[in-house]
């Protein structure tokens, strides 16, 4: 239980379970007397204040309480780096910040080639996302699991953010929102 005393948002740490491939999700709905069905679930909904999130056991156990027969899944798998996903990455980034993707390779280089190497000995084979969700009485309730990978947007934003002669000129303006980004991925 939540108690409060002020009206403000309150900014609290979320710690995500582990993601769960698609078999040991339907295990969990097995024993929860659950149907799963393969849906797309949009990971960003899945952080919007309307939808409530909660421990998958707990998730489970309410929607079978709640009388609900099946609920929805998504499992995301993502492919080992390269430099075509790199390019891709890179481009959308410089049009979200509005600068030139050469500025960014240059004033990012050897953290770009640290995250390839990263990410290249991470298993392609573990889910990063898996995805539950439930509605009741028109409100979504979801789970939400993650595995750690390497994020190059999150290494890229930080290395920006530390400036640098190039970087200051076509970056420092646009600071703002990169920060702004950066902290929605914690």
């Amino acid at each position: 239980m939540k108690i409060t005393k002020n009206l403000v948002h309150i900014a609290s740490e979320v710690e995500l379970e582990a993601a769960l491939a698609e078999q040991a999700l339907k295990a969990e709905f097995d024993k929860a007397g659950l149907k799963g069905f393969p849906a797309e679930l949009d990971i960003a909904e899945r952080t919007e204040e309307h939808v409530q999130m909660a421990k998958l056991d707990d998730l489970l156990g309410f929607a079978s309480a709640s009388g609900i027969a099946a609920v929805t899944y998504d499992v995301t798998y993502f492919p080992q780096a390269d430099e075509a996903e790199v390019d891709r990455q890179v481009a959308q980034l410089a049009r979200d910040l509005e600068i030139s993707p050469e500025v960014i390779r240059e004033v990012c280089e050897q953290q770009i080639a640290e995250y390839l190497e990263l990410d290249a000995k991470r298993d392609a084979a573990v889910p990063v996302h898996s995805i539950v969700e439930a509605y009741v009485g028109g409100t979504a309730f979801a789970w939400y699991g993650m595995n750690e990978y390497p994020r190059l947007r999150r290494v890229i934003l930080r290395e920006l953010a530390q400036g640098g002669a190039k970087a200051k000129r076509a970056f420092v303006l646009r600071a703002s929102k990169a920060q702004i980004d950066l902290l929605e991925d914690f």
